[in-house]
C-alpha cells in the first residue's frame, strides 16, 4: 500500500474525531456574582429551559458558570466555557471589546424594556441645573451600579462638568467641581437628599416614578433637574465564535419564550423578565450610542470586581 493510500484514511479518522471532541452538547450563561447561590438560582431555570428547546442541535444540559468578577468571566468566554451573558450597556461594550460576545437581544428586565437616570433635589432647594451642582455633592448607589452612577457620572461629564470623589457626604468639593460619594442603596439617597446630607441624589426613572425600595412619603419633596437618555434595561450577549447555526436557534428560542408558560415562568425568575426582542436600527447601530460615554468611564468598568 502507497503512503498517499494511508494518509487520506488517516487524516479522515483524525478530522472525524476531532469533530466529536469538539461537539458542543452544553449550553452555558455565565456572570459576574457576589451573591452565588442567589444568581444560580435566578439563572439555571432559564438555561435549563434554553437547553431543553435546542434538543435537536445536540445540547444535553444547561449550565450556570459564575465569575468573582470582569476578568474571570472574560477568560471563561475565551475558553469558551461561556455561551451566553446577559449583562448592562456598559459592561455588554466590555464584554464585546475583550472577549469578542455579540449582543444579540434586548431583555425586558424587570419588565421594563428601557429606563434612564434622573438627578433629583429637594424643591425647597436653589438648585434647577446641573450648574448650581458645582461645589456640592450628589449622592450615587455604589461603584458598579448603571443607572445610579456610571450613566449619570457619564453625561454629567459629557456636559463638561468635573466630579471629584469624596470619602462622605460631609466633605466639601472644590466650588468648581461637583462633588460625589456612594450612599449604597436606593433608600439611603432619598434619605440623604431628604435630610440635607446631599444636595442631589441619581435614581433610574422607574425607581422615582415608581418607588418600591424608597421611603415614599419624601417623593413630594422632591424636583428632577436633569435626565439622561433612555438605555436598554439589560443585554443578551452571545460568544462571537460560536457557530452561526446555534446563535441562530438560541435567538429563536429567547424570542419565542413568552409564547410559552414554561419560558415564560424561566424567564421572570430571571429577575422578572418578561420578554426579549430585537433593536429597530440592528444591535450595532443601538450600542454605539454607548462608545463615547463607555471611553470616558472605561477605566472604572475594566477594573470593576464586582457587577
Amino acid at each position: 500500500m502507497s503512503k498517499k493510500t494511508l494518509i487520506f484514511p488517516c487524516l479522515f479518522i483524525l478530522l472525524f474525531c476531532f469533530g466529536i471532541a469538539k461537539a458542543q452538547d452544553t449550553i452555558t450563561i455565565g456572570r459576574v456574582s457576589d451573591n452565588l447561590p442567589e444568581h444560580h438560582k435566578t439563572l439555571k431555570p432559564f438555561i435549563n429551559y434554553v437547553a431543553k428547546q435546542l434538543k435537536h442541535m445536540g445540547i444535553k444540559r444547561g449550565k450556570v458558570l459564575l465569575a468573582r468578577d470582569n476578568e474571570e468571566l472574560i477568560k471563561l468566554i475565551e475558553q469558551r466555557n461561556v455561551d451566553i451573558v446577559t449583562e448592562t450597556p456598559f459592561s455588554s461594550i466590555l464584554y464585546c471589546k475583550k472577549a469578542g460576545m455579540k449582543v444579540l437581544l434586548r431583555r425586558w428586565k424587570k419588565g421594563a424594556p428601557t429606563y434612564s437616570s434622573v438627578i433629583f433635589v429637594r424643591k425647597d432647594s436653589n438648585i434647577n441645573s446641573l450648574n448650581d451642582l458645582k461645589g456640592k455633592v450628589i449622592a450615587f448607589e455604589d461603584p458598579g451600579s448603571t443607572t445610579g452612577y456610571f450613566l449619570p457620572k457619564a453625561e454629567i461629564m459629557k456636559k463638561g462638568f468635573q466630579l471629584v470623589e469624596l470619602n462622605n457626604s460631609r466633605e466639601k468639593p472644590p466650588s468648581n467641581k461637583i462633588g460625589y460619594c456612594f450612599a449604597e442603596s436606593e433608600a439611603n439617597i432619598v434619605y440623604w437628599v431628604h435630610k440635607g446630607f446631599a444636595a442631589a441624589g441619581a435614581l433610574n426613572n422607574l425607581e422615582y416614578e415608581y418607588p418600591e425600595e424608597v421611603p415614599i412619603r419624601f417623593m413630594p419633596d422632591f424636583k428632577i433637574i436633569f435626565a439622561t437618555e433612555m438605555v436598554p434595561r439589560a443585554l443578551m450577549l452571545i460568544r462571537g465564535d460560536i457557530s452561526p447555526q446555534l446563535e441562530m436557534e438560541i435567538k429563536k428560542v429567547l424570542l419565542n419564550m413568552k409564547f410559552s408558560k414554561d419560558g415564560r415562568k424561566a424567564m421572570w425568575k430571571m429577575t422578572k423578565t418578561v420578554d426579549f426582542d430585537e433593536f429597530s436600527e440592528g444591535p450595532e447601530e443601538a450600542m454605539r450610542r454607548f462608545e463615547e460615554k463607555y471611553t470616558l468611564i472605561s477605566e472604572e468598568i475594566e477594573k470593576l470586581e464586582i457587577e
